[in-house]
């Protein structure tokens, strides 16, 4: 009876107790931790190279909300962002922001230099010194001289009938923006400045090319320091098919040829080689012709017309006498020329030029 009891309670606690007795265990479901935010900014640009900046910091974040309302507000009616440009233009250890805005890619219209101090500001707006039709298709910050200046060069192209590009130099000065030199082809519309080091000694060079609608075909190329400053180096290309002075068959041409020439030295203050072949040691002086023709129209790639006649006023086989005219409407056009040539070794060439007033 006692045995009976204390069975009956030993299997009381042992079903109190849990034991034995099998019991699916508790699940429970843990939600995975949030991930930490990243906040991209918009691309911005050190120096030349591009970098997407990532930070989690939240000082970085605060500081790209800032800056992106900051463009909102300045932000010209009409114009995105097209360009952010990070340096430390001034070298006083703060950095400065480039923002550039237009319409598209490569038409920038207003260019902003901002800083922060407090909060952002403008610093100074770069002012456009081309005066021709262009678009300004690019800004950049680069390193021209072997100093540790940084400067914000802005290129340009023509938007006219007839190709051009240039570019243009700024630096921050005194928080102020100081064009340092400004090279696009304003007195024509066309042709094209380039910025390149091209002797690759750590200086950069503006580099000019006067392309020529003249007989040979002629370029002239200058070269001087980026910021206009110092002597000019100067250098004659042909770019007709042989690359080179290609001596006229015709006498006409010969005398053309000489006129042009003539034109390009005067502009330029340079010798060209091929003038010691085209006339004889008689002719070689030097002849106004300001006041017989007009050849400023070499220089406007888009309208290669000279208006002057040419023709012979007496001829053999080896020698003949030909007049040039300017029927151009210059007033200046009050003379003509009459020049004498001989035929040597199978090759016309200049004995005499005369310069007579017109009947």
């Amino acid at each position: 009876m006692i045995s009976d009891k204390l069975f009956a309670l030993v299997l009381v606690v042992l079903i109190l107790s849990g034991c034995g007795v099998n019991k699916e265990a508790e699940v429970k479901n843990i939600a995975p931790k949030p991930s930490t935010s990243t906040v991209v900014s918009p691309e911005i640009t050190e120096g030349t190279s591009k970098v997407t900046v990532e930070d989690t910091r939240k000082t970085n974040v605060q500081d790209s909300n800032t800056l992106d309302q900051f463009i909102k507000k300045i932000q010209p009616p009409n114009e995105q962002l097209q360009k952010v440009l990070k340096e430390d233009l001034d070298r006083d250890g703060k950095l400065e922001y480039v923002l550039a805005f237009g319409l598209e890619k490569e038409e920038i219209y207003n260019i902003f230099v901002v800083r922060e101090d407090d909060g952002y500001h403008i610093i100074d707006k770069l002012e456009d010194p081309v005066i021709v039709v262009h678009l300004n298709t690019d800004v950049k910050i680069m390193k021209l001289d072997q100093t540790d200046q940084k400067f914000i060069v802005v290129y340009s192209i023509g938007d006219g009938g007839a190709y051009s590009e240039g570019f243009s130099i700024y630096a921050l000065e005194n928080n102020h923006i100081k064009n340092i030199n400004s090279d696009f082809p304003n007195a024509t519309g066309q042709g094209i400045r380039t910025l390149k080091d091209t002797d690759h000694d750590g200086v950069f060079e503006s580099v000019d090319y006067y392309e020529f609608s003249d007989t040979q075909e002629h370029t002239i190329v200058v070269y001087q320091k980026y910021d206009g400053t110092g002597p000019e180096k100067k250098e004659i290309l042909y770019t007709n098919k042989s690359k080179k002075f290609v001596y006229p068959s015709d006498p006409k041409a010969v005398i053309l040829s000489y006129l042009e020439v003539d034109y390009l030295m005067k502009r330029f203050d340079l010798p060209f080689p091929e003038m010691d072949q085209l006339t004889d040691p008689a002719a070689r002086q030097t002849y106004d012709f300001e006041d017989a023709v007009d050849l400023s129209g070499l220089a406007y790639l888009s309208y290669p017309v000279l208006e002057l006649s040419i023709n012979e006023v007496s001829s053999d086989d080896n020698r003949k006498k030909i007049l040039v005219k300017d029927n151009s409407l210059e007033e200046r056009a009050k003379k003509e020329i009459t020049f004498t040539l001989e035929k040597r070794s199978g090759k016309w060439r200049i004995m005499s030029i005369e310069m007579n007033d017109k009947l």
